[in-house]
């Protein structure tokens, strides 16, 4: 049986699921507008944190300068971050426009509401409830940890250390 984690603002708390979970087959799209999936945005050399966000999202637009410095100052050795808008595929214009608005210094992605919460239930056996939602890819790119609201860089890196610290 396979560990996962909760995030839960300052707290770890374990849950158990029969089967590792990959994020494989999650078709996005870049704001360039070419086709990509989630596997192929996360990283097999650090750990990649996925933030879940909208253009309307109010909590998220709190987060934005958190996370951005959060990547900026991780992105070459530890972990870096991508952002996965849920605004459409079709509205890439959209979304480019208002990443850039708010200095995003992290990636996005584009993907369907319905497909990425079909997908979020699958990888992690709970429902998917809104925005922001973050999700912790370890560099086998299976998920470690997720969590729905707004997330404390404290907490997620003192998971990070201490996953790296029971893994050898």
């Amino acid at each position: 049986m396979k560990k996962k984690y909760l995030l839960t603002g300052l707290l770890c708390v374990c849950l158990f699921f029969s089967m590792a979970s990959t994020a494989q087959d999650l078709n996005l799209k870049t704001l360039e507008g070419n086709a990509t999936s989630l596997s192929n945005q996360l990283s097999k050399t650090m750990w990649t944190l996925v933030m879940v966000w909208t253009t309307y999202c109010s909590e998220c637009a709190k987060q934005y300068d958190e996370i951005s410095a959060f990547h900026q100052s991780n992105k070459k050795s530890r972990l870096r971050v991508i952002g996965v808008s849920l605004d459409g595929l079709n509205q890439r214009t959209k979304v480019r426009q208002y990443a850039l608005s708010k200095n995003h210094t992290f990636p996005s992605v584009l993907a369907e509401s319905e497909s990425f919460s079909n997908k979020y239930t699958e990888l992690t056996g709970a429902p998917f409830t809104g925005t922001p939602t973050y999700m912790l890819f370890d560099r086998g790119q299976s998920i470690q940890a997720y969590m729905d609201g707004p997330i404390s860089i404290d907490a997620l890196e003192r998971f990070i250390d201490q996953s790296k610290q029971s893994k050898g």
